[in-house]
């Protein structure tokens, strides 16, 4: 039965209330038996699973409906706040932070690295890694098209891989889509058991298993490396979705000398490519205003529900469920409960077209509002950033006592699943 939208637009703006939870992914001195109950794993898989229905339902509506042109018209900007309001400033912010990352990296030497620089380029990466994880809402687009996502966010890290690497001086060609790049492979070497890496130990050699022949010089080498790179893949999306402007020419050039793509087969900005949806002699690859919303909301790949669904069943069911440990993101920083959180907070901004929780001058919420059709989005979202939030920390300590398995064990190095 099709559900017909009957009354007419009118602008919502009431504030929305933000869920307190915990945002850190440490043991606040939980008791072991905590760990041992698995209720609270699945209660976070299935708000996740609640929050793919909840999207599925609301796009369903849209795809349904016998829109008005005003409706239409009102979505379109819908679109654009999104875009704007959403996309670009993520992007930007995330490729500030690399920057920054980028920055503090290059000035560790062994000779002169002093503890405040660690700490330092662990509060970027940190930062960084935030506004990368409320992004991957939107993954669509240029982060899919141009492998962006598996460049810089490929795991679990292939620990042996990363290890031959060091063994063979540093040497050997690394793929673009390996999994030793990007975030998880700066986080293993700033990072261990939830702590910024000791000087000491970057000034001689590295502690964790079957990495102690691994010099810190060698490691600050990488990391400079690696981050470069992730440098160069964060400034393509800021400048694929807000396109070549006068404010972003320096990070235009960074693109251009990389050999970078960044605009769609037609030669729109992602960004322009979104909001011109559906229209005639545009250029843009939707063929409809319904084709963009249903990616921005409910497509299999790169949309709010995709990351719903990727965080309850592979995120967290993969090492909870079905015990593959190797499986857990963000292990060596305990981020991993931050970064499902994170996750559900990119749906969340998408939804309210804002960066925080609240409505935006122009947003799906007020939409759904405004033509008396209610819907259970941000409710359930705000439910799974609870439930996750509830989930014993660190992730990698609870999936280790579940399964009675350690993480650090080369024995659980290989993960069974592929991204």
């Amino acid at each position: 039965m099709k559900k017909l939208f009957y009354l007419p637009i009118a602008l919502m703006l009431t504030a929305m209330p933000l869920v307190s939870c915990s945002d850190d992914d440490d043991d606040n001195n939980q008791t072991e038996d905590v760990y041992k109950d698995r209720s609270y794993g699945q209660n976070a898989i299935d708000a996740c699973a609640n929050v793919v229905s909840a999207l599925e339902d609301a796009n369903q509506i849209i795809a349904n409906a016998k829109l008005t042109q005003d409706q239409e018209n009102y979505l379109r900007q819908v679109l654009t706040s999104v875009v704007n309001n959403v996309i670009v400033p993520t992007y930007t912010d995330l490729a500030n932070d690399v920057e920054d990352l980028e920055k503090t990296l290059n000035g560790l030497t062994v000779n002169s690295i002093t503890q405040a620089q660690i700490d330092k380029a662990c509060t970027d990466f940190k930062l960084a890694r935030q506004h990368w994880e409320r992004s991957e809402a939107f993954l669509m687009g240029a982060a899919s098209d141009f492998s962006i996502d598996p460049t810089i966010d490929s795991w679990p890290l292939d620990r042996t891989e990363l290890l031959d690497y060091f063994k063979g001086g540093m040497k050997a060609q690394i793929e673009d889509e390996s999994t030793i790049l990007g975030f998880h492979a700066l986080e293993f070497i700033l990072f261990r058991n939830g702590q910024n890496r000791r000087v000491a130990e970057l000034q001689g050699n590295d502690t964790y298993t079957n990495f102690t022949g691994v010099s810190g010089a060698d490691e600050l080498k990488y990391a400079q490396q690696v981050c470069k790179l992730l440098k160069e893949r964060c400034f393509q999306l800021q400048v694929a979705w807000e396109g070549e402007k006068n404010e972003n020419a320096s990070r235009v050039a960074v693109v251009k000398a990389a050999g970078l793509s960044y605009t769609t087969e037609n030669g729109l900005s992602f960004g322009e490519n979104l909001i011109n949806a559906g229209i005639s002699g545009s250029k843009t690859t939707f063929p409809t205003l319904a084709a963009a919303i249903a990616q921005v909301l409910s497509d299999d790949e790169g949309s709010c529900v995709a990351i719903a669904n990727e965080v309850g069943t592979a995120k967290i069911a993969n090492p909870f469920s079905a015990g593959d440990i190797a499986y857990v993101e963000s292990p060596y920083s305990y981020n991993s409960i931050t970064d499902f959180q994170d996750n559900i907070r990119s749906i969340r901004n998408v939804w309210m077209g804002s960066l925080d929780g609240r409505k935006g001058d122009k947003c799906f919420a007020s939409f759904f509002e405004s033509v008396n059709t209610p819907v259970t989005v941000l409710e359930n979202v705000n439910d799974a950033i609870d439930k996750i939030g509830r989930m014993p920390s660190p992730f990698v300590k609870y999936c280790s006592v579940i399964w009675n398995k350690n993480f650090d064990d080369p024995d659980n190095w290989d993960s069974t699943t592929e991204e």
